[in-house]
């Protein structure tokens, strides 16, 4: 039986609802940054490396959030990011209303803004999976999607207006106050997964690695990351660019720039409303990604050459529309891969990947359009998505939609030897030696070789595959790995999936079919 839409999740829809908010006053800081830039003399390239600075701190930031953010309280770190926020950018907005904001202050304060979005941004994508049912994980994130591009359909023509009628401060000071509508919403909410208060350094330590090798191993999420990388290299022309087309291209004022920023998310909510019929109709995440990318090209080449707004305004709305057919494909299928207790890293790695393509996209746009032209820098950019759309097709999206990710709960109960829970050093050594016929030795071979990414997963480290030579018509397969002794004793009850204990379930079962056995040994490290 389907669970419960996430229209009639009323909690669910105040934390979209507070997310809205918060993202419009984003949306605020984005645009007045970017038109404050043009009016203090800024390149190209200084317009837009306004959205690097914003971006950099997801590319260096976010995993070590993400990890954060999976060990420790996430409503915790939410509010204190949140409140940062609020500060920070109250302080720039003084600034701005005293006339005293310069190219180098602009630039400062986005990064640090960036930092606040760094660690937060994985930590509220991550909150979803949390609020609703798995099957509906996918309607979840494009009504996300629709909160977020309404917010970029309304700040910026919002921010345009307040500019032109009140002055540049204005938009900062409205960004300050919205944070607190997620510090409301998140105030009275519980995370309800098992975590570490007092965390030991080399637990945070160990994480990073088993982060690392979660997304190593677990095709579904590299793909999606990977898909990220390529889409957004081009398509982050968009924004790079954007501020540029409405000031010299089409010599308009900050109202133009808001009202194409918002058709960008007029086209975006239009989209996401439909998101689910769309893919259907198209045949999948896989081909609606590639065709999106394909599409956008097409757009940057639209604004290249439009010779007026009412040109370039259709060219946005469907650069809209594409944006979040894209995103939507592509954050889904990395959600679907995540277990609740991997959720913030796997987004953190998401992020960065959307984050290093933005940032490194935009600074090349800019400089291209400073060397040779703005044309010219959108006509390579709407290449660059061409070929990218080509290459993500080797990288298949939603590999992990139907698998069954919450934890298996069924193993024993393990306890922590007293004094060895304060301190997660030491390893232990697997070793399960195989016998079997040597006829089903290559197949056994091969299994074993698809535990591995299950292994790694769960916390393991250095697996190793031996044979033996055969004796006495028996062959011998020897898998070895090391386990750290704290994940050894918790992994059990945190890491191990439904899907993967049905896949060890499955292979046992063929051991036994195919009239082999196992024998484990486990070592434990001597240190003096």
């Amino acid at each position: 039986m389907p669970s419960p839409s996430p229209w009639r999740n009323a909690f669910f829809l105040l934390f979209v609802g507070a997310a809205f908010v918060s993202n419009t006053g984003t949306w605020l800081f984005n645009v007045a940054a970017g038109w404050l830039m043009t009016d203090l003399g800024g390149s190209a390239l200084s317009v837009s490396l306004v959205q690097t600075a914003n971006l950099l701190p997801l590319v260096l930031l976010a995993v070590p959030a993400g990890t954060l953010g999976d060990l420790g309280d996430r409503r915790r770190i939410l509010l204190i990011t949140q409140s940062a926020l609020i500060a920070v950018n109250a302080v720039f907005a003084y600034l701005v209303q005293g006339e005293l904001a310069t190219a180098e202050w602009l630039l400062a304060f986005t990064l640090l803004n960036g930092v606040g979005t760094a660690i937060s941004a994985p930590l509220i994508t991550a909150v979803i999976p949390q609020l609703v049912a798995r099957d509906r994980l996918s309607t979840a994130m494009s009504i996300g999607g629709i909160s977020f591009n309404s917010a970029r359909a309304i700040g910026p023509i919002l921010c345009g207006w307040l500019i032109t009628a009140y002055g540049m401060a204005l938009p900062f000071w409205i960004d300050a106050v919205s944070f607190a509508a997620v510090v409301a919403v998140i105030f009275f909410w519980s995370d309800d997964r098992h975590r570490d208060g007092n965390m030991p350094p080399r637990v945070f330590q160990f994480a990073m690695g088993d982060s690392l090798r979660f997304l190593r191993y677990t095709p579904a999420l590299y793909n999606s990351v990977l898909r990220a990388i390529l889409f957004f290299m081009g398509a982050g022309a968009l924004w790079a660019l954007l501020p540029l087309v409405a000031k010299e291209q089409l010599s308009g004022d900050a109202s133009l720039y808001g009202y194409l920023v918002g058709a960008v998310g007029i086209g975006a909510v239009v989209s996401g409303l439909a998101y689910d019929e769309i893919a259907a109709w198209i045949g999948g995440s896989n081909r609606l990604t590639v065709l999106t990318s394909v599409l956008f090209g097409g757009c940057l080449v639209g604004l290249a050459l439009a010779p007026a707004p009412a040109w370039a305004y259709p060219a946005c709305a469907l650069a809209g529309v594409c944006w979040q057919l894209a995103f939507t494909s592509l954050i889904s299928s990395a959600q679907y891969a995540l277990p609740k207790w991997f959720g913030v890293r796997g987004m953190a790695y998401y992020f960065m990947a959307m984050g290093l393509s933005l940032a490194l996209g935009s600074a090349l746009w800019g400089w291209l359009a400073d060397t040779l032209s703005l044309a010219t820098a959108h006509f390579v950019a709407a290449g660059v998505c061409l070929v990218t759309a080509v290459i993500g097709r080797r990288f298949p999206l939603d590999q992990a939609k139907g698998a069954d990710l919450e934890a298996f709960t069924q193993y024993p109960e393990l306890h922590v030897p007293a004094g060895e829970g304060e301190d997660p050093g030491g390893m232990l050594l697997i070793r399960n030696r195989y016998e079997i016929d040597p006829e089903h030795v290559g197949e056994l071979r091969k299994r074993l070789l698809k535990l591995r990414n299950k292994r790694y997963r769960s916390g393991s480290l250095r697996w190793h595959l031996y044979q033996a030579l055969e004796t006495n018509g028996t062959a011998t397969v020897v898998e070895s790995y090391a386990e750290i002794k704290y994940t050894a004793l918790h992994r059990h009850d945190e890491r191990i999936t439904q899907a993967d204990s049905a896949a060890l379930e499955e292979f046992s079962k063929w051991l036994e079919n195919s009239g082999g056995q196992c024998n484990q040994e486990v070592l434990e490290e001597v240190t003096e």
